[in-house]
């Protein structure tokens, strides 16, 4: 049985994000997602491949803003990145070089071999790269390490005034507290994400989690340690053992290709 479930996980992964490439796909995502799918309100649009610090970009982002945002983020699918551009919607999308991302996402998600893995991620970035001059691509390390300039760019490009991300230790710290937060499904879920798409600011955002905390609403789970959104020596340990399987030759021509889209979309 356990064996089944393993492949039926893996199919279904691989079905979620071969369907998140076709536009047809975004109306079924807001059912499930509801505003964090771009739609007229919609005045940004963050996304990317699974893995690639979306979800930093996306809780960084708003934690900068002196007002909220109403941003569409995190459906983690180059459908999304397509259609705001077709509507004209400034859009960032993250990406991370594909060693890195397929490893990260073997790690959370076991099922998923490392062949179904590239595969999807050099058809993401394959789709995205067709948008050079109407999106601002930005990478893992920029982004977890310098995240100003992106706004910059951003700002730059399409006449924005969004403000600017000051990356230092206190900031960098309330992001990971949120993400952190987001991972274990608090009672202030619903506030949460209202933060993330932009119908409440970062003070309402606090102020709803200490109410919560103050009535002993305790968050519902403890994330085990391969889930977490956030640095882990321990999963840094465990994707090195597992990068000499990533370079044996039955995957050269996926790695290969997915090394050649992501030249692609980062120099578009």
């Amino acid at each position: 049985m356990s064996g089944m479930r393993s492949t039926l996980h893996r199919v279904r992964w691989d079905l979620r994000f071969r369907a998140a490439e076709h536009r047809w796909y975004l109306p079924v995502a807001r059912r499930r997602y509801g505003e964090a799918v771009v739609g007229d309100s919609t005045e940004l649009v963050i996304d990317g491949f699974t893995r690639t610090a979306v979800t930093f970009s996306v809780i960084a982002f708003q934690v900068a803003q002196r007002r909220p945002v109403r941003l569409a983020h995190t459906i983690h699918s180059a459908a999304h990145v397509t259609e705001a551009v077709r509507r004209g919607v400034p859009c960032l999308v993250a990406i991370r070089e594909p060693d890195d991302t397929v490893l990260s996402i073997a790690i959370r998600e076991p099922d998923v071999s490392l062949s179904t893995a590239l595969g999807a991620y050099a058809r993401f970035c394959d789709l995205v790269a067709g948008e050079p001059d109407r999106i601002v691509v930005a990478d893992f390390t920029e982004i977890t390490t310098d995240f100003g300039p992106v706004i910059d760019r951003l700002n730059a490009k399409f006449s924005t005034s969004f403000d600017r991300f000051e990356h230092d230790p206190e900031h960098v710290d309330t992001v990971f507290e949120i993400i952190e937060d987001r991972s274990r499904r608090p009672a202030w879920s619903e506030a949460l994400g209202d933060f993330e798409d932009g119908r409440i600011g970062l003070d309402e955002y606090r102020h709803e989690k200490a109410r919560c905390l103050a009535a002993g609403l305790e968050p519902a789970l403890e994330v085990p340690e391969h889930r977490v959104q956030r640095p882990s020596e321990s999963r840094t340990i465990r994707k090195e053992a597992m990068r000499s399987e990533l370079h044996a030759s039955r995957l050269r021509a996926r790695r290969e290709h997915a090394h050649a889209a992501y030249r692609r979309l980062m120099t578009s």
